[in-house]
């Protein structure tokens, strides 16, 4: 019994090892795919963004600092719509039903976010707390004038 302790004991800190080992790599891969840059700058289609190879004008996924504001809302058809105009599948527009608010620079803004995160975020992420939000960046080709929208697939609690 002893001996099946140690063991399960040793298993367990292995485990662990490795999970944080993981964990380690999977943020610094989504510093590499996704850019910091700012909300004003998205929404002036001028990004300002780190690490970005120059003259890029799209940023298909971006990290931003953003406030948590502690409220959510069913995903807006405007988003629906702007998602399959990007050639989103019925499959993967389902992946977003709510839309949280944030806040950046004194600017409210609701974010579809990932249904698997959405629980989550509203035990892990309190009112008024900074989070670093990594995001997919959705813009209407058609018209430059119409505000860029972002998918929120993953978060760090700042």
């Amino acid at each position: 019994m002893k001996k099946l302790f140690i063991l399960g004991g040793l298993w367990l800190a292995c485990t662990a090892t490795a999970f944080s080992q993981n964990g380690d790599g999977y943020w610094k891969r989504l510093q590499k795919t996704h850019p910091e840059t700012t909300l004003d700058a998205l929404q002036t289609h001028a990004p300002a963004v780190s690490q970005a190879p120059s003259g890029q004008v799209e940023v298909p996924a971006c990290r931003l600092s953003m406030v948590y504001e502690g409220k959510t809302r069913n995903i807006t058809m405007e988003n629906i719509q702007l998602m399959k105009e990007n050639g989103f599948k019925p499959s993967n527009i389902r992946e977003y039903r709510k839309e949280m608010l944030f806040t950046a620079a004194n600017k409210e803004v609701w974010l579809p976010v990932k249904s698997t995160l959405v629980e989550q975020m509203e035990i892990e992420v309190r009112e008024d707390e900074p989070v670093l939000l990594y995001t997919a960046v959705l813009q209407d080709k058609d018209s430059a004038a119409k505000p860029v929208i972002l998918l929120v697939e993953e978060y760090q609690v700042k």
